[in-house]
């Protein structure tokens, strides 16, 4: 009988981005630190898990991977053999505690998130750093974004900072050629606006903005323009959202500048979207609807982005964005319009953050537009989704839905709150 090959581990081992043998020596290192004692994966037997010649690992390969990939065995394409369940689990759960720590002087990463171990790419201690070692930085970078898309920035601000200092202790011990420094200033501003992010997706304002100015500083080094319209794009952000609308147009348009005749479609919508939504606050209607139409129009004019941190990006960002302005600029009924769009392509992702985001959008863009038995309907489909997550970002904006209910005297609005403290508590 012909193997089935396993499509979801294929997938999962794309996302990220090892290599067969990357992937072989990464269970073998988490092997060591759960067992403590070196592992025998080679990259032969990744083959055999791909091929479907192997349908259910045995102890010492499965919970290595699990940890290095961070997804169960049954979510990576595996099947328990009959009346056998995943022990991952309970041996997770009496892992050493020293397996959490991210000392700068370990050199692998096993960081206890999510519910899984995530094993971070290690580097050298001494000798000499090349393209290959800034390659696993990004893979880093990437992995904590995936959790953070799925679970939100709780807990990941801290795991980026630290890995940041690992990265600059390895630099600072190795060398490495002009073509590589650059490479990696790049991957360290890229790291630390990351960290920026989860830490403002964590309601941590003051360590975000710090996080972002060291990654201005790397970006400098580097000479990259697209980097600083990034880490521009986060400021920008931020400053709409702590309410400073003429601070959040000067630094987009800054980064438009920056990078005029330099960027693809797929910024410049990002960065009109910026500039509409401090347009917006400030109650300029035409000029936050001439930024709306240019996100709109240079986002359909162009082929999506190839820079990494752009994949996030997707017309539902921009509906998104469209709805907070028309929510600030009290057009009611473009905002609940807006919102729905945004969350008719957020549901295909299956991003739990985002998700729960999106309906929370729908569920106050609706009481603000006096809808209040739909709004409580979508508020609940947030609840729903509150356990997953961890955005304290996200869930202060369902807090705030809850409060505006409570105020509004809808029927129904009392047992929403009950609901609420019960889910958050």
């Amino acid at each position: 009988m012909p193997f089935r090959p396993n499509t979801q581990l294929q997938r999962a081992i794309e996302k990220s981005g090892y290599t067969q043998d990357d992937l072989a020596e990464a269970i073998n290192k988490a092997h060591e630190e759960l067992y403590g004692t070196p592992g025998r994966c080679s990259d032969r037997q990744v083959r055999r898990l791909l091929t479907g010649e192997v349908t259910w690992p045995r102890d010492p390969t499965r919970l290595p991977l699990e940890a290095v990939l961070g997804q169960r065995a049954t979510e990576l394409g595996f099947r328990p053999p009959p009346q056998s369940a995943p022990r991952g689990r309970n041996v997770r759960a009496t892992a050493p505690t020293h397996l959490q720590d991210l000392s700068v002087q370990r050199r692998t990463f096993v960081l206890g998130l999510t519910g899984s171990m995530i094993v971070l790419p290690t580097l050298p201690d001494s000798g000499r750093l090349g393209m290959a070692d800034v390659r696993r930085i990004y893979m880093t970078a990437d992995r904590l974004h995936q959790l953070d898309d799925q679970y939100g920035g709780a807990q990941l601000s801290e795991a980026a900072a630290r890995y940041i200092e690992y990265v600059e202790h390895s630099a600072r011990r190795c060398s490495f050629g002009s073509r590589v420094q650059t490479a990696l200033y790049q991957a360290l501003g890229g790291m630390a606006t990351s960290a920026g992010w989860f830490a403002f997706d964590s309601r941590q304002q003051d360590t975000a903005r710090r996080w972002w100015d060291a990654g201005l500083r790397y970006a400098l080094l580097a000479g990259d323009r697209q980097l600083q319209a990034r880490v521009w794009s986060s400021m920008s952000h931020q400053a709409y959202h702590l309410g400073h609308g003429g601070e959040a147009v000067s630094i987009a348009r800054a980064a438009l500048d920056e990078t005029r005749g330099r960027r693809d479609g797929h910024l410049s919508s990002l960065l009109h979207s910026r500039v509409a939504q401090g347009h917006a606050l400030q109650d300029e209607r035409g000029w936050c609807g001439r930024s709306l139409l240019r996100a709109e129009q240079t986002y359909d004019q162009h082929r999506p982005s190839e820079q990494r941190w752009l994949r996030f990006y997707n017309a539902g960002e921009i509906h998104s964005s469209a709805a907070l302005c028309y929510r600030d600029l009290g057009q009611h009924t473009n905002s609940v319009d807006s919102a729905r769009k945004s969350l008719a392509v957020i549901e295909s992702t299956k991003l739990w953050r985002n998700l729960l985001a999106a309906h929370t959008r729908v569920a106050r863009a609706l009481l603000a537009a006096g809808e209040a038995d739909e709004a409580i309907a979508s508020g609940d489909r947030a609840l729903n989704l509150l356990p997953q997550v961890r955005s304290p970002r996200v869930v202060m904006r369902l807090a705030e839905f809850r409060d505006g209910l409570i105020d509004s005297g809808a029927p129904g609005a009392t047992d929403f709150s009950d609901r609420y403290k019960a889910v958050a508590a």
